[in-house]
């Protein structure tokens, strides 16, 4: 029986939704790929910047830096505890650091960033004031994409440079985030991050 050419015309619709459906959702398994896909590896630079919100593998990661020699400082970013200015009253994060040996004259704060984009920014200036040329900025693994927006154009023109690099997050799994919770929240929080920061920036 010949086939009509609505019948075609039906077939070929048909087709191109299951393209498009097999498509999206390759893209959707590929998502925490493309998120984590800008990091880079660590470099020998003036200071390590800890990005602030998290619950310790950025501080674990900063002191691996740290530990193998890649700079001499550790800057850490925002206060996790209390509104006091540092160092007199140290957050968890610098009491975890000195007390694995890192000296408290070796870790600095950067304590007015509210977001991503201060920081990248307050952290320039930091650079500026202390001529630094390089630092390190550790992040999670699902923040490197945004992360990269937002430092390229900080940094553009600057003359300085940096590297960012990811912490090991045991909870991390890219290649099947909408499985966990933890990490599935975190991809799409970021997508969401990433449009609201091209849409405003």
């Amino acid at each position: 029986m010949p086939v009509s050419s609505t019948q075609r015309t039906l077939l070929w619709i048909l087709l191109a939704f299951a393209t498009a459906a097999a498509a999206l959702a390759w893209a959707v398994s590929r998502a925490g790929y493309w998120l984590e896909a800008p990091a880079m590896p660590p470099v020998r630079a003036d200071a390590i910047v800890v990005l602030g919100g998290n619950d310790g593998d950025r501080a674990l990661r900063a002191l691996r830096l740290y530990r193998e020699g890649y700079a001499p400082k550790i800057v850490l970013t925002g206060l996790e505890r209390g509104s006091a200015s540092p160092p007199a009253n140290l957050t968890w994060r610098a009491q975890y650091l000195v007390a694995r040996g890192v000296p408290r004259a070796a870790v600095r704060f950067e304590i007015y960033s509210e977001n991503s984009y201060e920081e990248a920014a307050n952290v320039l200036e930091l650079m500026r004031k202390e001529r630094w040329r390089t630092v390190i900025a550790v992040s999670d693994p699902p923040h490197m994409r945004r992360l990269a927006w937002t430092w390229h154009r900080v940094f553009k023109e600057s003359g300085l440079s940096y590297a960012l690099v990811a912490s090991e997050a045991p909870w991390w799994s890219p290649g099947s985030w909408w499985r966990d919770e933890r990490t599935g929240a975190f991809v799409i929080t970021e997508y969401i991050k990433i449009a609201y920061y091209v849409a405003k920036r």
